[in-house]
């Protein structure tokens, strides 16, 4: 939670109208495949929704029944749903193009419900907050609960999701926003104190792209107190780093069994990935794919030959990138054929191009010669 809380900006207003779904709307909406013991709802949203009415309806339904819930909103759709998004039996929540009203709730309370959510998805919705709000969360010691959000997930998407203020700047007083800027440091600090750690064991999938209001504190948050054991896919498309963030350089020891990690999109100038040695002796057969596609990249490590060498090879697929047609550009070239020794069905990499002031064009990667290096 605390990562969103630095995704909050001054919106307008926003006024929503209060209404009730009853049991027979889930009824309708929720049929049931009892081979599956499952309920699949499917639910569009042309005025608003309340999650703790779909909550309420959820707690009746026998204890072994499962629930998975998709939600898709019109441009009026307005889904009210309090982190953490607990609901009995609830294992499949996927929610488009909403508006998501009550997101930080006021109740920073236990639910008594277990962690249950198997895959989350948020996408292209616009989480409304009150400002107020959120400068109180900044100086509140948050639960395990609240703090980790549901530790049962496999897979986590958070795509193109924005921010909007129910408050007019003039509701908000200069004295409120200094005491934000004061208590930044210690926030920041924050996780040194905590006696817990967030457990991920299960999740496997992360995308949290297309964003333009990711902190660059957002890895740091993420990785201090929490542990990602098995995550394989981590999507970061779009979200305009102009670095890499230390933690990924780390990779290998804050996500051991990253398998792809898409960096796309961004304007990435150089890179990274050998920092902190991995725990593990034992070499693996299938590498790390890099994906640092359409980024801003111009310049090739010195030690790009050690991309092979370690216990886990790491395949950097710089397409799209200004690469000059030079020694460096011939560095790389000679890490990619290595690679496609290994590897060929990353065959697309030969492919790649540098730009020569030379002959005024694009060369590809394998056509590249250069008598002077």
């Amino acid at each position: 939670m605390l990562r969103h809380l630095f995704g909050i900006i001054v919106g307008i207003n926003l006024i929503l109208a209060v209404t009730c779904q009853s049991r027979s709307f889930f009824d309708m909406n929720c049929p049931q495949n009892k081979a599956a013991n499952l309920r699949k709802c499917e639910i569009f949203v042309d005025s608003r929704i309340d999650f703790i009415d779909f909550g309420k309806w959820t707690s009746e339904l026998e204890s072994t029944v499962k629930v998975s819930l998709d939600v898709t909103c019109s441009k009026k759709g307005v889904f009210s749903l309090p982190w953490p998004m607990k609901a009995r039996g609830l294992i499949k929540l996927n929610v488009k193009g909403c508006v998501l009203e009550g997101f930080f709730p006021e109740s920073l309370t236990p639910t008594n419900l277990k962690d249950e959510l198997q895959e989350l998805s948020l996408d292209t919705c616009v989480i409304v907050s009150n400002l107020k709000r959120v400068i109180y969360l900044f100086n509140t010691p948050l639960t395990k609960e609240i703090d980790c959000g549901q530790q049962t997930l496999q897979r986590s998407v958070w795509r193109n999701i924005s921010y909007m203020s129910t408050n007019n700047m003039e509701d908000v007083t200069i004295d409120q926003f200094l005491k934000v800027f004061s208590s930044f440091e210690h926030f920041l600090n924050r996780p040194k104190q905590i006696r817990y750690r967030c457990k991920y064991s299960n999740l496997k999938y992360i995308d949290e792209s297309i964003s333009s209001t990711r902190s660059k504190y957002s890895f740091l948050l993420m990785t201090a107190y929490a542990d990602f054991p098995k995550l394989h896919t981590f999507r970061w498309i779009d979200n305009g780093y102009r670095s890499i963030p230390q933690e990924l350089i780390d990779w290998r020891k804050y996500f051991p069994q990253l398998k792809l990690l898409d960096l796309s999109y961004n304007n990435v100038t150089k890179f990274d990935f050998l920092g902190a040695p991995s725990s593990e002796t034992a070499s693996k057969s299938e590498p790390l794919v890099v994906d640092l596609s359409q980024n801003s990249v111009a310049e090739i490590p010195i030690n790009m030959p050690d991309y092979l060498t370690g216990s886990v090879p790491i395949i950097v697929d710089l397409t799209g990138n200004p690469l000059r047609c030079d020694c460096n550009f011939l560095r790389y070239k000679s890490y990619v054929m290595n690679a496609l020794k290994r590897y060929e069905k990353y065959e697309k990499l030969s492919r790649i191009t540098c730009n020569s002031a030379i002959k005024h064009r694009k060369i590809q990667l394998v056509n590249y010669r250069n008598n002077n290096c």
